[in-house]
């Protein structure tokens, strides 16, 4: 785990759990004046971490145990309380979620054996959450159920061959947006506004061969992927259509970019991404305001 002050270059690191005890990439998310991950545990279990902002120490939690999980997992607030999914056994879909930091968890079943093919994505999008997934033979299936209820409903995205990665999801105004590499080239960016199963797509032009990473700024969207070494922003306000590649970093000999999918967010109006290169050092972007992304080495591979 890494953080900093924000305004300041200067990360501290600490280690979440032994040698030994984590098999897959976490998910970070913030609740209320917790920080929480979640990830694939021994034996295929799922695992929650969480420590309070400033505090020192992290609590572990088992939410699903043995031969449960089979991939990374998606944590998001919802709320008071934790919400994750995950891969389930047989390629199904499952969903977990707790009243608060440290309660009892709470699983569901979003979708049977045989349904499910990549790590999910998750959000919160008003009073209901939200998860899109790869489908059989490259679909992208996104499901839904209101908070407090156990049923979940399942929308057709793309049909099969239009998809080659993990999709990337969240809210934004009044619709929910999905991101994912298409089986044909390119990035697929869908759409739909709330209470609707009508799905809009939109291709990205670009070079593009990583499983993306999505968030929201004030009136627009943004999704960061890469290809060829090159990692890149792309932008579009509401309702438009049109996009706005900005360079974020890397070449075709550099190393600063790798094979894994970004992590972006934004903090406080500035966006937030973070990667891993094929140097295997860990490394943070945020955008000057300029049209430009500045770098910050956050460890190095002999630490990570």
């Amino acid at each position: 785990f890494y953080w900093n002050e924000h305004g300041t270059n200067t990360w501290h690191g600490e280690q979440v759990a032994a040698n030994g005890t984590t098999f897959s990439s976490p998910s970070i998310a913030q609740v209320g004046n917790y920080v929480v991950i979640a990830a694939q545990g021994a034996d295929n279990s799922l695992d929650l971490y969480w420590q309070p902002n400033g505090g020192s120490g992290w609590h572990m939690q088992t939410v699903a145990g043995s031969q449960t999980s089979y991939s990374g997992p998606s944590i998001m607030q919802d709320g008071a309380g934790v919400v994750i999914a995950e891969q389930g056994a047989d390629n199904s879909l499952d969903f977990f979620w707790a009243a608060s930091v440290g309660s009892r968890w709470h699983p569901e079943t979003v979708a049977g054996p045989r349904t499910t093919f990549s790590s999910p994505a998750l959000t919160v999008n008003g009073a209901s959450v939200n998860i899109a997934a790869e489908g059989p033979g490259g679909s992208l299936d996104f499901y839904w159920a209101a908070n407090g209820t156990p049923t979940w409903t399942r929308e057709i995205v793309a049909g099969p061959g239009a998809i080659a990665s993990a999709p990337a999801i969240t809210a934004n105004d009044g619709s929910v947006n999905v991101a994912a590499i298409l089986a044909a080239g390119g990035l697929g960016f869908y759409w739909a506004v709330n209470g609707t199963a009508a799905w809009h797509l939109e291709t990205l032009p670009g070079l593009f061969g990583i499983a993306p990473g999505i968030t929201t700024d004030t009136g627009g969207v943004h999704v960061v992927s890469a290809g060829f070494g090159i990692l890149e922003d792309e932008a579009t306000s509401n309702g438009t259509g049109t996009w706005h590649a900005t360079y974020v970093a890397g070449g075709l000999f550099d190393e600063v970019v790798g094979p894994g999918s970004p992590a972006v967010t934004m903090n406080d109006g500035i966006e937030n991404i973070a990667t891993i290169g094929t140097d295997g050092n860990l490394y943070f972007w945020w955008y000057r305001g300029d049209g430009s992304f500045a770098m910050e080495v956050v460890d190095t591979s002999a630490n990570l």
